[in-house]
C-alpha cells in the first residue's frame, strides 16, 4: 500500500507542470536533495497563499476608491432641492371657516379664542413646540380630531410665482409633511413619499433640474407673498428636510433674499453595483434598508429611525410621519413625545441610527447672501468620482500572478492539477479494491461408495 501511494505521487509529480514537483519527484534523489526542494515548495506555497489570502481580504474589505475628475466642461450638474415653510402656517381665513365648520362658532364666540390657539399650535407642530398642547390635554372633544386634515387645511396658498432657468419645464411647489411640519419642496426625487397622499409604489417620478457648466443662466426665483415670511433649507435631491437639518435662510416680511451656492458631488460608478453595500461601504437609492420604504437616503433613514424611536418611547407615531404605518397619536401621545423631544432630535449617530453611507453624495455650500429674492447655482470645477479600486478581475488577475510567480501554474496547470489528482485518486481507490480480494478455490465434490 505505501509502495503503490508512493509510485502514485512520483507519477503526479512527473506529469505536473507545478514548478519545483518534478524535482521530488525524481528516482533517486539524495534525501537531503529531496528535502531542500520539499521545503522550496512549501514556502512558495505557502507564499502564494499568503498574498492570496491577503488580495482575497483587501477584495472583501476595502476594494472602492474616491478619486478628483476636472473634466467639469462636460458636467451636468443637479440643481438644489429647496423646502420651504412658512414662519407661521396658520391662514386666519382657513381657520375661521375650519371652526366655523368644525364647532359652529363664529369669531364672538367666547371659546373662539381657545379654537383658534389649538389650531395655530397644531399647525405649526414640530418636535420642538409639542409641550405647547398641555393646556389642550384634558378637552375630550379635540382627542378625535384629525390633525393632519387640520394642518392641510389651515394651511396658506402658495400665491407665489416660482421661475427656473428651465423655460421648457414647468416646476412647481409640491406640498408635505415632514418633520419640520407642513411645508412645500422643489427638485426633490422623493417629494412624492411626503406629500399628503404618499405613493409608495412609485416614488421617483420628479423631473430633476440640472444645468450645464457653460449656462451661465442657472437660477431658480420665487416671488413670494410678501406679508408671508418663510424659511428655506436647500439641500440635494437626494435627499429631504428633516428634523436636525442645517438652519434654514428666513426671508422675513418685505425682505428678498439672493444667495449662490457652491457645490461638492461625489458619484458612484455603475461598477459599484457589482460590489455587495458591505464591500462598498455605501448604498443606492434604490437599495433600500427596511420594509416602510422602497428608496434610501441618508435623512430618510433618520426619520425612519427617529419614528421607531417614537413609537418605542410613546407607542405612537407623530403626524408627520403620516408616510409610516403605527398608531397615530392623539394629543396625550403628543405629549409623551414632547417629554422626549430633546433626545429624539439628537443627532443621529446619538440616538443609535445606523445609516449608511449614500454612494451618491451632493452637499451645497452657501455663500454670502444678499437681500434678493434668488438663488443659483456656482458651476462647480471638481467632482469626487466613487469607483471600484480592486474587483473581482483583479482578484483573478492577483490570484494568477501570484501563483505563477511562487509555483509556477497557470490556468492549464491548475486543471491538469485537479485532473491529476482526480486520475489519482481513482487510480489509488481501484487498486485498493484489487489488494481486498478473496480468491476462494473450487469446492471439492464427495463421492459416497
Amino acid at each position: 500500500m505505501k509502495t503503490h501511494l508512493f509510485n502514485l505521487i512520483q507519477n503526479f509529480a512527473k506529469q505536473t507542470t507545478i514548478h519545483g514537483l518534478h524535482i521530488i519527484g525524481i528516482p533517486k534523489l539524495h534525501v537531503l536533495e529531496r528535502i531542500f526542494w520539499v521545503l522550496v515548495v512549501t514556502m512558495a506555497a505557502g507564499g502564494a497563499i499568503a498574498i492570496t489570502y491577503s488580495n482575497w481580504m483587501r477584495y472583501l474589505a476595502n476594494p472602492t476608491v474616491v478619486s478628483i475628475q476636472k473634466d467639469f466642461r462636460n458636467w451636468l450638474n443637479p440643481f438644489p432641492a429647496v423646502t420651504g415653510c412658512f414662519v407661521d402656517k396658520t391662514d386666519k381665513k382657513k381657520a375661521d371657516k375650519y371652526i366655523q365648520e368644525k364647532w359652529g362658532i363664529n369669531s364672538s364666540d367666547p371659546k373662539y379664542a381657545y379654537y383658534m390657539d389649538f389650531i395655530k399650535i397644531v399647525s405649526n407642530i414640530t418636535y420642538k413646540n409639542l409641550d405647547q398642547l398641555d393646556k389642550f390635554a384634558t378637552d375630550s372633544k379635540l382627542q378625535n380630531i384629525d390633525l393632519i386634515d387640520l394642518t392641510a387645511k389651515v394651511h396658506p396658498d402658495l400665491s407665489g410665482t416660482l421661475v427656473t432657468f428651465d423655460t421648457k419645464h414647468k416646476t412647481k411647489w409640491d406640498l408635505i409633511m415632514s418633520e419640520l411640519g407642513m411645508c412645500f419642496s422643489v427638485n426633490s426625487l422623493f417629494v412624492d413619499l411626503l406629500t399628503l397622499n404618499p405613493n409608495k409604489t412609485s416614488v421617483v417620478t420628479q423631473r430633476i433640474l440640472r444645468c450645464h457648466y457653460l449656462n451661465g443662466l442657472c437660477y431658480a426665483r420665487y416671488d413670494s407673498d410678501p406679508d408671508l415670511p418663510i424659511k428655506y433649507y436647500t439641500h440635494s435631491y437626494l435627499e429631504v428636510a428633516h428634523a436636525t437639518i442645517d438652519p434654514p435662510l428666513i426671508v422675513h416680511e418685505s425682505e428678498e433674499l439672493e444667495i449662490n451656492y457652491r457645490m461638492q458631488e461625489t458619484e458612484s460608478s455603475l461598477a459599484l453595483r457589482d460590489l455587495s453595500p458591505l464591500q462598498r461601504k455605501c448604498r443606492f437609492y434604490d437599495e433600500p434598508i427596511s420594509d416602510e420604504l422602497p428608496v434610501y437616503s441618508s435623512s430618510l433613514c433618520y426619520m425612519e429611525c427617529r419614528y421607531k424611536l417614537a413609537l418605542k418611547l410613546c407607542g405612537c407615531r407623530p403626524i408627520f410621519y403620516h408616510n409610516f404605518g403605527g398608531k397615530v397619536c392623539d394629543i396625550k401621545g403628543h405629549l409623551c413625545l414632547a417629554q422626549h423631544s430633546d433626545y429624539i432630535t439628537k443627532r443621529p449617530s446619538q440616538i443609535g441610527c445606523d445609516c449608511p453611507q449614500p454612494c451618491d453624495i451632493i452637499i451645497y455650500f452657501p455663500q454670502v447672501p444678499k437681500f434678493t429674492k434668488w438663488w443659483a447655482l456656482l458651476a462647480p470645477t471638481t467632482k469626487l468620482h466613487r469607483d471600484v479600486l480592486f474587483g473581482f478581475e483583479d482578484l483573478v488577475v492577483s490570484f494568477g500572478g501570484t501563483l505563477a510567480l511562487f509555483l509556477g501554474i497557470s490556468f492549464i496547470s491548475a486543471i491538469e492539477f485537479v485532473f491529476l489528482l482526480v486520475e489519482n485518486i481513482y487510480a489509488l481507490y481501484k487498486n485498493q479494491r484489487k489488494t481486498n480480494v478473496i480468491v476462494v478455490g473450487p469446492r471439492r465434490k464427495i463421492h459416497h461408495f
